[in-house]
């Protein structure tokens, strides 16, 4: 996907939660130079709903 200035953008990926629902999430790769053949995702909710969702759930 390209966005507004030509960047390219990931796509945002919709998560189910049985009792949150969904959850819409941005993510970064991260790369460790150590070791170029691991990976780290880091998921973060896309948009307010998601990370009132996410809020609740950490607060149980």
């Amino acid at each position: 996907m390209v966005g507004a200035g030509g960047q390219r953008q990931r796509p945002r990926p919709e998560l189910r939660h049985p009792d949150a629902g969904a959850i819409t999430v941005g993510f970064e790769v991260l790369l460790p130079l150590q070791d170029p053949g691991l990976r780290l995702l880091v998921y973060r909710a896309a948009d307010e709903v998601s990370r009132a969702s996410l809020d609740r759930l950490c607060a149980r």
